[in-house]
Formats: structure tokens, C-alpha cells, sequence
């Protein structure tokens, strides 16, 4: 059966609940996310902010972020190793860990080799597809953290097809991974071990033109611990050429935080400060009466998972009624302080970690410590907070990730499979979008997202599906479009509405970004099918639904519609693919009377949205106009006065300066010899 082919229903799939209004369910999930969680520079937590602008990890890179990556570039010892094989064959692959500037360095390569376009392209791109895809000549094109694919016999002969393809066709291909390729497996492409450049010349060019920089370079090293990540040095280097001094700038480095907590866990303790550390990380910033209640309720969900059901056959000591424990867990030598949060002119006191990274930290060596059955408890006691905080669970498990994405992926698979309800869903969303901040990482949950969505069953498929509705979706727009169109065309096996779910995506977007173009180049290049013979009608309804949603789609926060903004935003460039697909629905009879009413209300947006509606107005008309068959200019006019009728509206302007470039457009048509 063709990908583009609804598929058939399986007699076994169960129906969504009576009454699940998904709408407002991805509407719920979205305000939240944009109301209380913000990811700033991946530093996961709870805050007033905004989410920060995530960048799309698939597309054209702009020029200016690349000139701002290479700026103050330092090549490594095997740079010149890489750039010798792509220059050789057109196509290389470099495998390190996280950290090591393989995406930098992959920019830095293809500039050397071309002044073309460079691309990122989805990590989730398979060798069969990357042998079949076209490359323009002259670009380059980057895989960043590729997603490794079940192992095939003939790996070696696909990779030998993709360099020939490329190299043929005259572009220029990196691959990154961060797992080498087993020694012997591939012989057609060079596969480059990357490892970091020197610490100390990275820091001589970014500090270039302060006073006594070789001191301060050395005062830096010598804070810098072996294996610390490059991102730690880039970090203090910045802070030093704005101005700050070292003694201000070391302490910000993670390995230096890192030392703090590890010495913290190191010291002779109570138990209940090590369990508290541990609640915070999940419960960071909660009302004080939450954590501690929350924290008791750890304490029981620990013992029953390390020590069991046991019977006590000594005499149990009655329990401390008066023991004092808050002098201790907020103590000055402890890792957690409270702080006085208002709310509503009420203040609350909040129990936050001194300093907001220790929460990473103490989560690594968390996991450094402590064996399954400690996990164990950690992930029943998570089951129960989780509906009431899940906002502050999915920023620690986001956190976790980092060091057990595995452990991650065991705590989410029953959330997203809907064993805990729309609340765990909801969560298991918010913690991959918290990744999609993580460039190491957004692949990861990318991954996961389309696990769900493709092979999950109905509710996995629908906590995929909101995923990629959002800014997992920003970051991936691509392939979480494409992703979304499958669904829509196996709706019925999803417990949502895949056709919200694409429409949230032009949204989120819209909003966000600057690729909402990709949603409605790929409606365009279905609908195209629906005149040729033989398209099945499965097909059609879901191509129009599909379309008439992105439409009606509003945005949250400005309540006007997403298209139209885009339509004011990008004007000549969208038009006609805007104008092909407003003529689909509007010739489409089941729809045309739902698409009139957006296409009023749409129409009214645009007096808000655009310094010249008219103008607008007039270039959606001509583009409506050119995709409308013969007659039907007339035909759309009657029943629009008919709606406006109906519903008792006066006739908009903007509605006649719409329909006029329409029936301007067919009368010139008729008037040709």
C-alpha cells in the first residue's frame, strides 16, 4: 500500500472516549508550556519567561549564523584528516561525544570546499533515502547527530550509492553521529573520530585584546577540569570579554558547580537530605507545603522499593513528633534555600536549589550512585506528583536526560501510552519539547516522538502527535509535518484529531519561527492530486479537512488567525499557495460553506494584521481567482452574499475587494478570444 493511501481500519481499534474535546485538549497542553515552562540556553525550569526562540534543525542555515559559528573557530588535530576525505569524496562522516563542536566543525569543512548554500537535513534521514534524495551542486549539506538505523548487511554498498550520488551530482555531505561505526563496516566513506580543539588556543582567540590574557587563560585551565565540555569554556570566555572578571566568571562553570554537588553527596549526611535533594530536582520552585508533603511521600515509595515488604520483627521506636527537620533541610550548608515567591499580591515561600544548574548535577550523581531499586521508587513516587506538578516533573526528567535518556524513555512509555490519563501525556509532551532546546538531544526526542506517533498505539500515537505539534515541531518542521500527514490519513488510529494536530504545528510556526511555509507547501502538493482519476475519496476528505483546519487555525495568544498572519508577514510568497488551497475548499461542496465563514473571518484579521489590507486582500483574491475553474468566480460570489445574508452580516470591504480581483481576473479569462 502506497505511504499516501489512508490505510485500512483495523477491526480492534478502540474509539476515543465519549466527550474528549482534543482541541481543547492540545489548546491546554500549548498555554501551559507557553505560560510557566521556559528552556533558555537548555537550562530547564519554571519561570515567568517565555520559552526562548528554538531554531529549526532542518532547512537553510542562515548566513549569519554561520559567519557567527565560524567567527572565532579553532580547528582540532583531525580537522585536516576530515577535510581531505571531503574534499576526496564529496561526502564524511565525524563521530565524537556531545560537546565536541562536530556541528562547527561540519559548517567549517564545507565552507573550505564550497560558497554554496549549506543545509541541515533531518536526523532521522535513513541511508536508503539519503542514496534517492537530489543535491543541488555546489551546496553543502549537514546530518547533525544522525540517528543510527537498525544494522544492514549491505551498509557498506548504501553508503558507496550515497557518496556516488553525491559526488555526482556536486555536492558535498557531512554526517555526524555520536557512535562510531563498527571497525570494518564501512569502507565507501571516511568516518572521522572528532575530539575538541585545544582548550587553550579557544580561549586565546575569544579572548584576543584583553590585558594579561595568557594569566587569565591559564587561571581559567587550571579551573577546567579533563573532560569538561567546551561549551563550559565558551561560556566564561564570553562573560570575560563582556566585561566580568575571573573571579566572577569561574564560578559559572558547570564543572566547577559539578565539584560542589559531588563534594555535597560526598559528606557524612541524613538520609532525608539526600531524598530531599532528590524531590527538589523534580519539584524545583513548588510551594513549601507541596515539597514537603512530596517529600514524605518519596521517603514511603523508597522504602517499599529498596528494602520491600519485609516484616519488622524488632520493635518499632515510636516516631519523632517534633523533629525539627526543616532547620536542617534549609540549613546554610545545604544545597536548597527558600525564597519568597508573590503571587497575586500572596506571598509563598518556595524551596529552590541555591543555584539553579546544582539541579543537573545532582541528578548526575544521582544516577552515578544509585542502583534500580532506588529508580524504582523514584519512578512510582513520579507517578503520583506527576498529575499535580507535572509542569515542574518534565523540567527534572528534561534534566535527567542528559545522563539516563533511557531511564527517561521507561518513565514516559506508560505517561504517553495514557495509563495516568491526559495529565501524563500532557507531561511526557512537555518533556521533549524541553529537549528540542538540547541541540544533543532534540534528536533523541525527535526520535521518540516519531516512535510514538508511527508505531505507538492510538494514545501514543497522540502524545506524538502533540509533540510535534509544538516546539518539537519548530525545531523539526519537516518531518513533523510529513509525520503529521500520515496520521491524518490514519486518523482512525489515533485516539485525537491529527488534523488539530497539523494545524497546531502552522501555529506553532507561524509563531515561532519562520518556516510555517513548510505546512502549506506540503497541502499544495496534496491537494494537487485530487483532480487526477482514481484519487480515492478518503483521500480528498482528509486533504481538505486537513486544509480547511490550517485555516481556521487561530493563535492563543493574539487570537487572529495564523494564516493570515503569515499572509501579511511573507505577502507575494505565499499567496499563490495560499490562494491554490483556499480555491480547494472553496470548490470542495462538503466544505465550502465552513470555508466562506473562516474566509470572512479571516478577511477582518487582516484590518489588524497588515498596513495595506486592501492590498492583501486584492493579491489573496487574484491568486484565488487564477486557481478557480471557469464559472465558478460567479458561483462563489452568490453564496457568499448568501452567507453574509444568512448571517446577518454586512458586506466587509474587504470581502468586496476580494471578490472583485476574482470575477476582474475571470472576466479578462472570458473576454480572450
Amino acid at each position: 500500500m502506497s505511504e499516501e493511501e489512508p490505510a485500512e481500519k483495523p477491526a480492534e481499534t478502540p474509539e476515543p472516549a465519549p466527550g474528549d474535546d482534543y482541541t481543547e485538549q492540545l489548546a491546554g497542553v500549548v498555554n501551559q508550556f507557553n505560560g510557566t515552562i521556559y528552556a533558555d540556553a537548555a537550562q530547564f525550569g519554571i519561570g515567568p519567561q517565555r520559552p526562548a526562540r528554538v531554531k529549526a534543525a532542518a532547512g537553510k542555515l542562515d548566513d549569519t549564523d554561520v559567519r557567527a559559528d565560524l567567527s572565532h573557530y579553532v580547528t582540532p588535530a583531525c580537522y585536516d584528516t576530515a577535510l581531505g576525505a571531503l574534499r576526496k569524496d564529496h561526502v564524511v562522516g565525524l563521530h565524537g561525544d556531545r560537546g565536541t563542536g562536530k556541528r562547527a566543525g561540519a559548517i567549517a569543512l564545507l565552507r573550505e570546499v564550497t560558497d554554496g548554500p549549506l543545509y541541515l537535513l533531518s536526523p532521522m534521514n535513513r541511508l536508503k533515502s539519503l542514496a534517492e534524495r537530489d543535491y543541488a551542486a555546489g551546496s553543502g549539506y549537514i546530518i547533525a547527530d544522525r540517528i543510527a538505523e537498525r544494522k544492514a548487511a549491505d551498509v557498506d554498498f548504501t553508503w558507496r550509492t550515497v557518496r556516488d550520488r553525491v559526488r555526482d551530482q556536486g555536492a558535498y555531505l557531512v554526517v555526524t553521529t555520536t557512535t562510531p561505526t563498527a571497525c570494518g563496516e564501512v569502507d565507501a566513506v571516511t568516518h572521522v573520530r572528532w575530539a575538541q580543539p585545544d582548550p587553550r588556543q579557544v580561549l586565546r582567540v575569544r579572548l584576543a585584546g584583553l590585558d594579561g590574557v595568557d594569566e587569565i587563560v591559564e587561571r581559567v585551565l587550571r579551573a577546567w577540569p579533563d573532560g569538561g565540555q567546551l561549551t563550559d569554556l565558551v561560556a566564561v570566555a564570553a562573560d570575560l570579554g563582556e566585561g566580568l572578571t575571573v573571579e566572577e566568571a569561574l564560578p559559572k562553570l558547570d564543572a566547577s558547580l559539578h565539584d560542589r554537588v559531588r563534594t555535597w553527596f560526598d559528606e557524612e549526611r541524613d538520609e532525608r537530605d539526600f531524598l530531599a535533594a532528590t524531590a527538589l530536582a523534580f519539584l524545583d520552585g513548588a510551594r513549601q507545603r507541596t515539597f514537603e508533603s512530596a517529600l514524605g511521600k518519596l521517603e514511603a515509595k523508597l522504602a517499599e522499593a529498596v528494602v520491600g515488604d519485609e516484616p519488622d520483627l524488632g520493635e518499632r521506636p515510636q516516631p519523632e513528633l517534633l523533629r525539627q527537620h526543616r532547620l536542617k533541610l534549609y540549613a546554610p550548608d545545604s544545597l536548597i534555600k527558600v525564597e519568597r515567591a508573590g503571587s497575586d499580591g500572596v506571598a509563598r515561600h518556595c524551596p529552590r536549589f541555591r543555584e539553579p544548574r546544582y539541579r543537573r548535577f545532582v541528578l548526575a550523581e544521582l544516577w552515578a550512585r544509585e542502583e534500580a531499586p532506588f529508580w524504582d521508587g523514584v519512578s512510582a513516587w513520579l507517578d503520583e506528583v506527576m498529575p499535580e506538578e507535572g509542569l515542574r516533573v518534565a523540567a527534572g526528567l528534561a534534566e535527567l536526560a542528559r545522563y539516563a535518556f533511557d531511564e527517561v524513555d521507561d518513565i514516559l512509555a506508560p505517561w504517553a501510552d495514557g495509563k495516568s490519563g491526559w495529565p501524563g501525556q500532557t507531561t511526557a509532551t512537555h518533556v521533549l519539547w524541553l529537549l528540542s532546546y538540547d541541540e544533543a538531544l532534540a534528536p533523541e526526542a525527535l526520535q521518540l516522538a516519531a516512535q510514538w506517533a508511527g508505531r505507538g498505539t492510538p494514545a501514543e500515537r497522540w502524545t506524538g502527535a502533540v509533540a510535534l505539534s509544538g516546539e518539537l515541531g519548530a525545531r523539526y518542521p519537516h518531518e513533523a509535518a510529513n509525520r503529521l500527514w500520515q496520521l491524518i490519513l490514519q486518523s482512525h488510529t489515533v485516539t485525537g484529531d491529527a488534523h488539530v494536530a497539523l494545524a497546531a504545528l502552522f501555529v506553532t510556526l507561524t509563531r515561532r519561527t519562520e518556516d510555517a511555509g513548510v505546512v502549506l507547501t506540503l497541502l499544495d502538493g496534496k491537494v494537487r492530486r485530487l483532480d487526477k482519476p482514481g484519487t480515492k475519496p478518503e483521500y480528498i476528505r482528509a486533504a481538505t479537512r486537513a486544509t480547511l483546519s490550517v485555516f481556521a487555525a487561530r493563535d492563543r495568544i493574539s487570537g487572529r488567525h495564523a494564516a493570515t498572519t503569515h499572509l501579511c508577514r511573507v505577502g507575494d510568497r505565499t499567496a499563490p499557495v495560499q490562494g491554490r488551497l483556499w480555491a480547494t475548499v472553496l470548490r470542495n461542496r462538503p466544505t465550502r460553506k465552513r470555508a466562506l465563514s473562516v474566509l470572512r473571518s479571516a478577511l477582518d484579521d487582516l484590518k489588524h494584521l497588515c498596513d495595506d489590507p486592501v492590498a492583501v486582500a486584492t493579491s489573496l483574491g487574484l491568486a484565488i481567482s487564477a486557481a478557480l475553474p471557469p464559472g465558478e468566480a460567479d458561483l462563489l460570489r452568490a453564496d457568499f452574499f448568501a452567507l453574509e445574508a444568512r448571517t446577518r452580516k454586512d458586506s466587509s470591504p474587504l470581502v468586496e475587494h476580494l471578490l472583485a480581483a476574482i470575477s476582474h481576473l475571470h472576466r479578462e479569462a472570458a473576454a480572450l478570444p
